[in-house]
């Protein structure tokens, strides 16, 4: 009779807990030291370093020195990161202070993204205001970035998944962010407007498969026409041309149906 196998069972790929609490005695700085939150410009600034710091590795290499100081477990990713830093110091105590002259952040990346991402919200959503990179792709961006390099950094007490350092409401209120960009620019210009056939049919197209793609966000607001019109502010021409296309394209008979029912 052949052996029954015993299946080997698979490891965690959940991030480790983070633990980790900062030496005083070693130097550290402020990772968002220059950035004026109420300035859409210095957001994008710390919202594009912020992901390429994800994305280049960055953090991974900071949490591997600091988790290996104090004895914590490294997953294999953050192994091969503190593998790559040498240290020249022939002192005992032989710590990396610096990476590339610059000393570790003094919170962890999570606390970073916590206090960058209400900034790139605009509430209500006004499509002739100034155009930003943060407002409008950050989201999505950060988003994929933390799906693809954030699984090996460390989460807070309880967060199984990057995403989830994020509340549940803000997350939303991004992805309904994401959709709204179909109509950015409109009334910016005589030709962005939705009385422009063209214009008219890419960005009603564009908005409602985002609103497909995101229909949980559309539930959790529990959207109707009505309710997405106190979200957005557009000139008054356009949004009469809004209204008709949403109700035509959707086969809405009132502005107060949900619109996940139509979806």
């Amino acid at each position: 009779m052949a052996k029954k196998r015993k299946r080997k069972q698979k490891k965690s790929r959940r991030a480790p807990q983070s633990q980790v609490h900062l030496d005083p005695n070693v130097p550290t700085y402020d990772y968002l030291r220059h950035i004026d939150s109420d300035n859409p410009g210095d957001i994008d600034q710390a919202l594009e370093s912020l992901i390429y710091d994800i994305k280049s590795g960055y953090f991974l290499r900071w949490e591997a020195v600091v988790r290996q100081e104090q004895g914590l477990r490294l997953t294999r990713k953050q192994k091969k990161a503190l593998s790559s830093l040498i240290s020249f110091s022939d002192e005992e105590d032989d710590r990396i202070l610096y990476i590339d002259d610059m000393p570790r952040p003094s919170e962890p990346w999570y606390e970073i993204a916590r206090k960058i991402a209400p900034r790139i919200l605009q509430e209500p959503f006004r499509t002739e205001a100034g155009m930003w990179w943060a407002m409008y792709e950050g989201w999505p961006t950060l988003v994929e970035v933390l799906e693809t390099h954030g699984r090996d950094l460390s989460l807070p007490e309880g967060v199984d998944s990057p995403l989830d350092i994020f509340p549940v409401d803000l997350r939303h209120r991004l992805w309904l962010q994401t959709c709204l960009d179909a109509l950015s620019g409109l009334g910016q210009t005589e030709e962005l407007t939705l009385e422009n056939e063209g214009q008219k049919s890419y960005r009603m197209e564009w908005f409602i498969r985002c609103l497909k793609k995101h229909k949980d966000t559309v539930q959790y607001f529990d959207l109707t026409l009505d309710k997405l019109l106190t979200k957005v502010i557009m000139p008054p021409k356009d949004e009469r041309i809004f209204v008709e296309m949403m109700m035509e394209q959707l086969g809405l008979t009132l502005p107060q149906e949900h619109l996940a029912d139509f979806l």
